[in-house]
């Protein structure tokens, strides 16, 4: 990487914490609102992070830049700031003041704790893609191609070509200004549903899905407290078409709540596979563990990962590192949640085959780490690193 390189990459990861961190320049997150932000919470500081939190801190993904290259590490992270973002005002903060307080009972709080998911992750994307597209519209195309090595792109020598990439640069702005309005339309569209699936219970397992809504809310109640606690985004690519799926994990004192907000549009095959995995405990926590691989936004209770052995958290470490290699709905083949699966066997022995129990030790071989990252480094290149076939 050349000093212009690093310094543009280094600009930008600048520019991009300045979105992220707590700030009171934001606009409230509630559409038509111009109260400015404050740091909310995606999920209640009150009566689930601080449930499985130690000492006020739960253990996450952070990363480091050592020279050119970031690496990631397990950290610890306050309860004031796990999944908190610059979100809403104080009086559109207070919508959320029920699920504050008490656990998710009903649908309508499923759809409030839904819209709060969705909004958390989109509006920090949305304001990052933002500043992607200015930062496009920001560079010299033509200072650009001058100090490309010609020897290493032929290309070059055509002008036909120059002009041709010159043409499909200008359009990235541009689409990534679209992304940043796109990312805001699902939001908006739970927030104006909320009240449209009613009080109804929500015991057992099942799926809110009306014909207003573009996605499935698969949700699934879960006796035994999970020590994690999820908020994540994770994008996929069917053709050309975007498929955004968002996950929470909710943990309570005794119990955890775990939905999804799902693209109807996705395979069948893939829905079907998604809809296997709530309607059991087991399958539910596989999901809970193959999600925590497939975003790195989690928050764990520390000790659960100081327990584990040093070649277990270099596994999961690294597998957190490149987790463009996993698919989300697939079953990970390395045990994270031991206690919580050994709680459940002990309310209902009879399903101690299906909570893989004789695998808590396995700890799986994989390909060396450089050949790891020489593999996602292509794929980068290749195409948006965050672009996963389903």
């Amino acid at each position: 990487m050349g000093s212009s390189d690093r310094e543009r990459d280094n600009r930008h990861e600048r520019r991009a914490k300045e979105v992220l961190k707590r700030s009171g320049k934001w606009t409230c997150a509630y559409p038509g609102c111009t109260g400015k932000s404050i740091f909310s919470h995606a999920i209640s500081r009150s009566i689930s992070l601080g449930a499985i939190a130690e000492d006020g801190h739960l253990q996450t993904i952070k990363s480091l830049r050592k020279g050119d290259v970031k690496e990631i590490t397990f950290g610890l992270i306050g309860v004031h700031d796990a999944t908190a973002f610059n979100g809403f005002c104080n009086q559109h903060d207070a919508l959320f003041a029920a699920l504050d307080t008490r656990k998710i009972e009903d649908a309508k709080d499923l759809m409030l704790q839904a819209y709060r998911t969705v909004i958390a992750q989109s509006i920090d994307e949305s304001r990052l893609a933002t500043l992607n597209a200015e930062e496009y519209e920001d560079i010299d195309v033509d200072e650009l191609l001058s100090k490309l090595d010609a020897a290493e792109h032929p290309w070059l020598e055509d002008e036909h070509i120059q002009e041709l990439f010159k043409a499909e640069f200008g359009k990235l702005a541009s689409s990534t200004t679209r992304r940043a309005d796109n990312l805001l339309q699902l939001p908006s569209e739970i927030l104006a549903r909320i009240d449209v699936p009613g009080n109804q219970s929500l015991d057992g397992n099942s799926v809110i899905s009306t014909e207003q809504l573009s996605h499935h809310i698969p949700y699934r109640r879960l006796e035994v407290r999970l020590p994690v606690a999820v908020n994540a985004m994770i994008h996929g690519v069917q053709g050309d078409q975007r498929r955004d799926s968002f996950f929470a994990v909710i943990p309570y004192a005794d119990s955890t709540f775990v939905f999804g907000v799902v693209p109807k549009a996705c395979p069948q095959s893939f829905l079907d596979g998604l809809m296997e995995s709530f309607s059991s405990d087991p399958g539910l926590i596989d999901l809970v563990e193959s999600v925590m691989i497939s975003s790195n936004e989690w928050y764990l209770t520390p000790s659960v990962l100081a327990q584990m052995s040093s070649e277990k958290k270099e596994v999961f470490l690294h597998d957190c590192t490149f987790f463009n290699e996993h698919r989300f709905y697939k079953q990970y083949d390395m045990i994270l949640l031991e206690e919580a699966r050994r709680n459940l066997a002990k309310k209902q022995p009879e399903l101690i085959a299906a909570l893989r129990l004789d695998r808590v030790d396995y700890v799986p071989s994989r390909e060396d780490f450089s050949l790891r990252h020489e593999r996602m480094i292509a794929a980068m290149c290749a195409q948006p690193f965050e672009l996963r076939d389903m």
